[in-house]
């Protein structure tokens, strides 16, 4: 949740009044540049306004942001060509070791799975999930060759 920040309003030394803020900050989380997967890593945004509005009303999504942070550190696959009504962004997929399926229950991340991070133009996540895996790649969702552009990236490991 927010971090509360304390100022204080001093007038001549003297401190009149304390005021408590919320700071509010999108989380960071360092990934490969898709313009540049061989290069330095970049800073992809999951924004406040989106794990917010997740831990009050969505707490298994929430807590399956683990999952995306997993994802975005140690992609398998990166594709192109999202949106066909907006140019650019990006699918992050990769397979986590666990996650959540209801409140305080983690269980090992399914086979038949892969955990996709969607990603605009501007890094900045907009949406994620658990998708069927395509029969000829365990780290591609089903249908990818419709859904998206080409595979710009994939793993070596």
């Amino acid at each position: 949740m927010p971090i509360k920040l304390c100022t204080f309003l001093c007038y001549n030394g003297d401190c009149l009044i304390a005021i408590w803020m919320h700071a509010r900050f999108n989380y960071k989380c360092e990934t490969l540049d898709p313009d540049n997967p061989d290069g330095p890593r970049i800073c992809v945004e999951i924004p406040v306004h989106l794990y917010e509005r997740l831990y009050k009303y969505a707490p298994v999504r929430y807590e399956n942001l683990r999952a995306v942070k997993h994802v975005l550190k140690n992609p398998e696959r990166i594709f192109a060509g999202l949106r066909k009504l907006h140019e650019g962004g990006w699918c992050y997929t990769g397979v986590p070791e666990m996650w959540y399926i209801k409140p305080q229950v983690v269980v090992p991340f399914p086979d038949h799975l892969v955990f996709a991070v969607y990603v605009n133009p501007r890094k900045v996540v907009f949406e994620f999930g658990a998708e069927r895996v395509d029969s000829d790649d365990p780290f591609s969702p089903i249908d990818w060759d419709k859904r998206y552009g080409a595979p710009i990236w994939k793993s070596t490991s």
